[in-house]
């Protein structure tokens, strides 16, 4: 059962170093009282925060530089000058879930079935925090991507032509898109070929992200975004991904499917994981 009292199960794990246990009980007591689409405004407010407040402080520092300095930071290595917004900074505040409504309607266009997943996802069912970029992955045949790069470009996306064609001919997995107006980026994997994979997507969940029910997107099931955090946190050795594992669990808490994570857990080696988990989630 999850800990919803100040009775607390050995082993339990605050979120960070600097927050007493009790405490976070207290907190994920009423993260778990919210629904989905609230836990996620409650992220969006703070991803928006964070931009308006860097925007500032580069203004400050920089002056009439501060927009090509943040357009930079926020492109990285896709930087090109002639992706730099002009005098529209109010679009580069939006928060993930704007370019996840840009993206939604191609994909069911193309018949693309596709799910969130990465820090979006793990907002979605655990702890709201910042996060800069949607993650997403498809189901597409590598034959289609030009159909597809075409539609996302007429949509006021920048498709890297490298990329594009590395997927094509099958020497890459992923293409990273950047909508020219907003800056917001998006990494869209192709699902790999493999039974966890397959499963993934099977299980992949509707979710609705706003209080009027217009935002609605397919996003990776809980479970699943805790293996697959498990699996990167595994190679990466990171921080942020155990303190998402540990954010979805103590929401989620006994709606979890136990018997998929362990199913899975066992082949994807990461029995101790999962368990080490489950102690410090207080389950």
């Amino acid at each position: 059962m999850p800990p919803d009292s100040m009775t607390v199960k050995l082993g339990y794990r605050a979120q960070s170093e600097d927050t007493s246990v009790e405490t976070d009980v207290f907190e994920f007591g009423l993260l778990r009282q919210r629904l989905v689409w609230q836990r996620w405004q409650m992220a969006a407010r703070l991803i928006r925060w964070s931009k308006t407040t860097s925007l500032r402080g580069m203004k400050k520092a920089k002056g009439d530089a501060a927009s090509t300095c943040f357009a930079q930071a926020v492109l990285g290595d896709c930087w090109l000058p002639v992706l730099t917004p002009r005098g529209n900074e109010t679009m580069w505040i939006q928060d993930p879930s704007e370019i996840a409504r840009l993206l939604h309607p191609i994909f069911e266009r193309f018949e693309v079935p596709y799910y969130i997943t990465g820090g979006v996802a793990a907002i979605v069912y655990g702890e709201p925090r910042t996060t800069r970029d949607l993650d997403l992955v498809i189901n597409l045949q590598r034959d289609n991507i030009l159909p597809l790069a075409a539609a996302l470009s007429a949509a006021g996306f920048y498709c890297p032509p490298g990329a594009v064609e590395d997927i094509q001919v099958g020497r890459g997995q992923t293409l990273s898109v950047t909508h020219i107006e907003m800056v917001l980026n998006a990494d869209i994997v192709l699902n790999a070929d493999t039974a966890f994979d397959r499963s993934k997507m099977q299980r992949r969940r509707l979710e609705t992200l706003d209080e009027a029910g217009t935002q609605q997107f397919w996003v990776a099931s809980p479970e699943d975004v805790i293996l697959a955090k498990l699996l990167w946190g595994k190679r990466s050795q990171s921080q942020k991904q155990w303190r998402d594992v540990l954010g979805v669990m103590k929401v989620q808490g006994e709606h979890l499917d136990f018997a998929y994570l362990m199913q899975w857990a066992e082949p994807l080696e990461l029995s101790v994981a999962l368990g080490q988990a489950i102690v410090e989630a207080g389950l």
